[in-house]
């Protein structure tokens, strides 16, 4: 039986402190992908998603204290997120769908401005959002 994309997202390590941390991590994280998956881009983007599908979320995520995250939560997760275990799970999920061999997804990625680590090394890594 093949893993959910939840099942990956939980195997993803939390890099928060343990205190203050209200929401479980993997939660967080499907928030992120959901509001880029809707066209919500950028801390300030994904945190009006939050407050327009506010009611959804708590009640569907069973979201702890009825609170969703706000925009700064969320920008605090993008920043510090392993993003190297993020896509191997990501791939591996897609790998799970049987998407056969020759098929194409149409996808777009663009790398975030100011994001840029590595500087003096040929392989500089970027911060990338891929639609």
């Amino acid at each position: 039986m093949s893993k959910s994309f939840v099942d990956y997202l939980k195997e993803i390590p939390d890099p928060r402190k343990p205190q203050g941390s209200t929401q479980d991590f993997w939660k967080l994280l499907l928030i992120i992908t959901m509001g880029i998956m809707s066209g919500y881009h950028g801390y300030r983007g994904l945190g009006r998603f939050v407050e327009r599908h506010r009611r959804s979320l708590i009640q569907q995520l069973k979201l702890k204290d009825g609170k969703a995250p706000s925009y700064s939560t969320m920008r605090r997760v993008m920043m510090n997120v392993d993003y190297e275990k993020l896509n191997n799970g990501f791939n591996s999920w897609v790998r799970e769908q049987g998407i056969v061999a020759g098929c194409a997804i149409a996808g777009d990625g663009k790398s975030l401005r100011n994001t840029v680590s590595n500087y003096d090394n040929h392989q500089q890594s970027f911060i990338t959002i891929l639609s």
